[in-house]
């Protein structure tokens, strides 16, 4: 099945809508149930620091879910989303759940219409990992996407970054403060997310009561990143996500909400030693980070000495944590 490299032309239909794996693990079939996972990886160096929003508490750390479902970013190289799918077996990723929250994790994001099976059997042998659902809206402009997520234990719930710039291209602001809504009276946690720091603006100028935002943000210091005169918001080649950094500091230092900021590792391409200290310090109230399994404790234990550092005396963080 071909849709993770048609990503773009599903969103243009619906916006208003076995091989040997890496490492010596052995692959186990897509559709097998899977067996309880080995015990996790965890380094467990005091635990995960934790941050509020909607009076709700979440690691400072998120767990991105691109992964999983085989969202590559793989710029000209087609075979990296198959190969992710084929590493990530329903046991791969039970276990890449249970070694997130061994490891302080407490919420994974990802599309409400992909296969979220294992979050769910996750919780049914007793984990807590919360679900922050990404959702479009109905090609009629319509919710059902939205009411899915509730339906299915979604904690919070956003738009996705395309969807929330279309409509604020279109002039259609007030479909995402209808989003908003209708998420808020479900008394789920309302999000918007951004690649284009345009839609932050417009909803800050129109007071938008949403409970987050969700922005992108990484330097423009590896190797594919855009060229010179590549305006578009996620890249020509889908190789950046952030097209002004320090214009996304400057704009956040006026926001009095939670920021998870996303895509900080621009699809891989900048090392974490590098993008967890730089998002903190810039502003980001928490990193929503893809990880696979042999990441996540690495990357728990440099999030939690980082995070010792920025909220230390020293600390060169240029905003109020929220």
């Amino acid at each position: 099945m071909e849709k993770h490299l048609s990503r773009r032309g599903f969103v243009k239909s619906s916006l208003l809508a076995s091989a040997a794996i890496p490492f010596g693990l052995r692959a186990q079939a897509a559709d097998e149930v899977p067996a309880a996972a080995k015990p996790p990886q965890a380094l467990l160096a005091g635990p995960m620091p934790m941050g509020k929003i909607a009076g709700q508490e979440f690691s400072r750390l998120m767990m991105g879910g691109n992964l999983i479902a085989g969202w590559a970013h793989s710029r000209d190289l087609p075979y990296v989303s198959t190969l992710m799918r084929r590493y990530n077996t329903p046991a791969k990723i039970r276990e890449t759940l249970e070694s997130g929250e061994a490891n302080g994790i407490n919420v994974v994001n990802s599309w409400v219409m992909d296969d979220n099976s294992q979050i769910f059997a996750h919780w049914k042998a007793g984990g807590k990992i919360k679900w922050i659902a990404q959702v479009r809206l109905d090609a009629d402009g319509g919710f059902s996407q939205l009411q899915r997520a509730v339906d299915e234990g979604a904690t919070g719930i956003h738009l996705t970054g395309d969807v929330a710039e279309t409509l604020v291209r279109g002039g259609l602001y007030e479909q995402i403060a209808a989003s908003v809504d209708f998420i808020k009276a479900r008394k789920r946690i309302a999000g918007v997310a951004a690649h284009d720091l345009a839609v932050i603006v417009e909803c800050e100028k129109h007071k938008l009561a949403v409970d987050f935002y969700q922005k992108t943000f990484h330097t423009r210091d590896y190797f594919t990143a855009q060229r010179l005169g590549d305006n578009s918001a996620v890249g020509a080649n889908d190789n950046s996500w952030c097209q002004d950094a320090q214009a996304v500091v400057e704009v956040f230092a006026k926001v009095n909400k939670p920021w998870i900021a996303f895509k900080i590792l621009a699809a891989g391409a900048i090392p974490p030693r590098a993008a967890f200290p730089h998002a903190f310090n810039s502003g980001a109230d928490f990193i929503l980070v893809g990880m696979f399994d042999w990441q996540i404790a690495e990357d728990s234990e440099l999030a939690r000495r980082v995070l010792r550092v920025v909220s230390g005396p020293n600390s060169k963080r240029t905003r109020v944590w929220c």
